[in-house]
């Protein structure tokens, strides 16, 4: 198993701490997909068309082309999915210190709430960070 980088867990930390920004992002980049200026046809009568005519199989298409609505939908989803299979203290964990509004809760801090050690918070934070690289490809 490969190890993460002190940078890799970062950016992991930032998919957490800005997941509702990544969340706005994906539904504006869809919209902005969805949404784009179609020049309207002025050879009436003309040939046919080569472009897709059924509009929700160019929209899936346009969709599953776009790498950067792949990616955020991927970070998206996979934080979602994991926050919701999280019960107890590491529900907690992710709460005070990635989506509390404050943000000002240190690990001593978390750990005091917990009523456990500031090393067992680090580690479940840890095996968090490890589910969130294996669930978005990086392991």
């Amino acid at each position: 198993m490969n190890k993460l980088s002190r940078l890799d867990i970062q950016k992991l930390e930032d998919y957490w701490i800005n997941f509702n920004q990544y969340k706005t992002q994906l539904k504006f980049r869809e919209w902005e997909l969805l949404n784009q200026y179609v020049e309207t046809d002025t050879n009436q009568g003309g040939g046919k068309g080569n472009g897709i005519s059924n509009p929700t199989e160019r929209k899936a298409l346009v969709l599953a082309e776009d790498m950067l609505y792949q990616n955020l939908k991927r970070i998206v989803g996979a934080i979602d999915n994991i926050y919701s299979s999280l019960e107890g203290d590491k529900k907690t964990i992710v709460d005070m210190r990635y989506w509390d509004a404050a943000g000002c809760y240190e690990w001593e801090d978390i750990a005091e709430e917990l009523d456990i050690s500031r090393n067992k918070v680090l580690r479940k934070r840890n095996l968090l960070i490890d589910k969130t690289a294996e669930r978005l490809g990086w392991l």
